[in-house]
């Protein structure tokens, strides 16, 4: 038997709910109520709920539970239910996408659950009945934003393998000339293939496509939250026609394959349109494509919401209103530059102000401002377009990248002629960004007479809120971040566990975090003096500047992210010298403690004079007591033990399989995250690492890296476990890896390739 309609049940109004339980206040609710009048007035629809969530008064679980509790209907959590296709795909998307509505299960009697957003809205029950064929429905309730979420996964391309096989057979199907003939391919699924690759990324809410021919195969990934995603393979035969309808959108030549190219096109996906970029790369198995989904002038968060701290904020506007000065932002590729740079934009755009942009390329376009376009090719690089822009009256210059140096002294010259001068560098934190523009040949009293502020920032993943569960940080990361637990007495730690929302990952959506350094008189003084980046860094410091890690730190605090986060982050390179792991300051090799943060630093000591070691030293220099650089005192003791081999895999069957595959030629130690083999690995006493690439906090890589960095495990041998599919051969190279085997592995091979591994370490030992 059905539910009663939901009109039936009302007993209370919504917003005398929200106001009991205190989701908002009279006075929020009475502005709400009186927006929604004026939208009527306009002859224009709209439901109490969306008002208040549109004017930030309450969200969209507290609308839902409001909903649920005015009707007398349970309230759901779609995130932490079991994914059933069969039950959820029941209705068509157009009708579960129009009226937010979604089938999640259905009892043995047949009674379907349907989860609404709104089950006041009679005529959408009703279309679900006309639609599913269904009478007997159990109404519940749910949020707007886990509907939408769900709608996604349900119809998310790298899970809807039928659609897509029927695609690919349909392409394959179409094929009756060889390979390299483009008009063999049919247009229509084609087409309809890679309209749904792209739809899906943007539902997905990547940031990049990748297409990639391989020998066999086409690969298609996603970049969701700064990490690459397998999403779906598809026959080799497919490339050329995949590649050549994305070509065909972006304007570029289809019948030129042996050199990069570049181009743009405007998508229309669900009723918006989304600005792409394409770039093409000619390789030995054909062209690689990369679609960049661009966000929109439109979609940019104000200044004020990009989650800066309020002292830093203050900062940036200040330097904002000043009339001259150059601002400069700083970040790897990929960190959110450039929309920091749009939000200032946006935010001094006003009609009496000349605002002139150079960029290479133009990501989004911006209404009100003058926009130009970098070409090499044709000569319009960035220094020669900043003169001729210098020439059109500007009070700000946007440069999108400074390159050289003849750009860098353009820009600084601007900033001390009237202008007011924002630009990026690529470097990884803001005391670098300076002494970056001396190393590129500009005099430092340039530098320190026009530089006004530095904006250094990062993207850390977000913990999913729908998994999301307290946990304390493993002991050796806190060390590693030069941490206590004392630090951690007011802090709410968060960790998520994996759900349907986050794909497993335990993160969902990226955070900004930021390190604002306004140039003073005292940092202009050591510019000038010693412009070195410990002596910039110090300076700042003493001014109780927060650093880019303190920042993410804060972030991990307060339970947006997680240690593991930051640590992956805000990692220092090793390789450009010797960095403070808490702050990143430059320190000497004799240093026992960070002079710029106070923090330990621990590479070795000689357990008999307690001097300081060298990681790869096998004697003290000192007291030529013998030391173990591998930290492996328990193996040194007995020649006859076998070696000690540490496995972090997440995965219950492959550790089993793997220690059973090791039986009685290595001892193995197992741990299932990355958190838990930095602590067991630092105890010591292991000949050698086995890291599965797949890790619920860190990826197998990144975790390599940071055990190179740790003295008493960077010179141990490890070696990465990687699926069989996962293009992570650069990965490991540039961690540092050892060896890499793919997984399945054939047990043979796996005992011979460790085996050698650790006793060629022993040997070298």
């Amino acid at each position: 038997m059905s539910s009663p309609p939901a009109t039936r049940t009302a007993r209370r109004r919504l917003g005398e709910v929200l106001v009991e339980q205190g989701a908002v206040t009279e006075e929020q609710l009475e502005a709400a109520l009186e927006a929604q009048r004026e939208a009527a007035r306009e002859r224009r629809r709209v439901r109490l709920g969306q008002v208040l969530v549109d004017m930030g008064f309450a969200s969209e679980r507290q609308i839902a539970a409001a909903l649920a509790g005015a009707l007398s209907l349970d309230l759901v959590d779609l995130g932490s239910l079991p994914l059933q296709t069969d039950i959820t795909r029941m209705l068509p998307r157009a009708v579960a996408e129009r009226h937010l509505v979604v089938p999640v299960s259905r009892d043995d009697n047949g009674q379907v659950t349907l989860a609404c957003a709104d089950p006041t809205n009679v005529l959408a029950i009703d279309d679900v009945k006309l639609y599913a064929g269904i009478n007997d429905l159990r109404i519940v309730v749910a949020s707007a934003n886990q509907i939408r979420d769900l709608l996604t996964r349900i119809w998310s391309l790298s899970d809807d393998n039928a659609d897509v096989a029927s695609m690919l057979e349909e392409i394959d199907d179409a094929i009756d000339e060889p390979e390299d003939d483009d008009s063999s391919y049919g247009d229509a699924p084609t087409v309809r293939l890679v309209n749904s690759i792209l739809a899906d990324a943007v539902r997905l809410r990547a940031s990049d496509i990748h297409v990639e021919p391989q020998a066999t195969q086409v690969r298609v990934r996603y970049r969701v939250d700064g990490l690459l995603r397998d999403v779906m393979n598809a026959p080799r035969s497919a490339a050329a026609g995949i590649i050549s309808r994305i070509k065909v959108m972006s304007n570029l030549d289809i019948a030129e394959r042996r050199v990069p190219q570049d181009g743009r096109t405007r998508l229309q996906i669900e009723g918006a349109l989304i600005d792409a970029r394409v770039s093409t790369l000619p390789n030995i198995h054909g062209e690689k494509v990369v679609v960049r989904l661009l966000s929109r002038a439109d979609s940019i968060p104000p200044l004020t919401k990009i989650g800066m701290g309020e002292k830093q904020l203050e900062s940036l506007l200040g330097a904002l209103v000043s009339p001259q000065g150059l601002i400069l932002i700083t970040g790897p590729t990929g960190s959110g530059k450039t929309s920091t740079l749009y939000s200032a934009i946006q935010h001094i755009k006003t009609p009496d102000r000349n605002i002139v942009t150079l960029e290479d390329p133009v990501e989004m376009g911006v209404t009100g401002i003058t926009q130009v376009q970098v070409h090499e090719r044709s000569g319009m690089t960035f220094s020669r377009g900043l003169r001729s822009v210098l020439r059109q009256d500007p009070d700000v210059v946007l440069v999108g990248e400074v390159r050289d140096s003849e750009t860098a002294k353009l820009a600084l010259e601007a900033s001390l002629t009237g202008h007011q001068v924002l630009t990026t560098l690529h470097t990884n934190s803001a005391p670098a960004a300076l002494t970056r523009l001396v190393d590129m040949g500009v005099e430092p009293f340039l530098v320190a007479s026009s530089l006004t502020l530095v904006v250094a920032q990062r993207l850390v993943r977000r913990v999913c809120d729908s998994c999301a569960q307290t946990y304390t940080p493993p002991d050796r990361i806190m060390a590693t971040l030069g941490i206590d637990a004392d630090d951690l007495a007011n802090a709410t730690p968060r960790r998520g566990a994996g759900c349907n929302e986050c794909a497993g990952t335990g993160y969902r959506g990226r955070h900004d975090f930021f390190e604002v350094r306004p140039v003073t008189a005292a940092m202009r003084a050591v510019l000038m003096s010693t412009p070195n980046e410990g002596a910039v860094a110090a300076a700042a410091a003493a001014e109780g500047m927060q650093t880019l890690r303190a920042c993410a730190i804060g972030k991990a605090n307060a339970g947006l992210t997680t240690f593991e986060e930051v640590l992956r982050v805000t990692q220092v390179d090793s390789a450009s010298g010797l960095h403070c792991n808490a702050c990143g300051g430059a320190l000497e090799s004799d240093m026992v403690a960070c002079p710029w943060c106070a923090a330990g630093i621990d590479r070795g000591h000689c357990g008999h004079c307690d001097r300081q070691l060298e990681p790869e030293w096998r004697v003290c220099p000192w007291c030529r007591t013998p030391t173990t650089p591998r930290g492996n005192e328990a193996a040194a003791a007995s020649d006859d033990a076998l070696p000690r081999v540490l496995l972090v895999d997440s995965d219950p069957e492959s550790r089993s399989h793997v220690t059973s595959v090791l039986a009685g030629i290595v001892e193995v130690d197992e741990v299932s995250t990355a958190g838990d083999g930095i602590e067991k690995a630092a105890g010591g006493g292991y000949d050698g690492i086995l890291v599965q690439h797949s890790l619920p906090d860190l990826s197998g890589g990144d975790l390599i890296r940071l055990l190179r960095t740790e003295a008493r495990t960077s010179v141990l041998p490890m070696m990465l476990l990687a699926d069989l599919h996962s293009d992570v051969e650069d990965e490991a190279r540039n961690a540092g890896a050892n060896d890499l085997l793919r997984t399945p592995v054939d047990p043979t091979v796996l005992r011979e390739r460790l085996l050698a591994l650790v006793t060629r370490s022993a040997q070298v030992g």
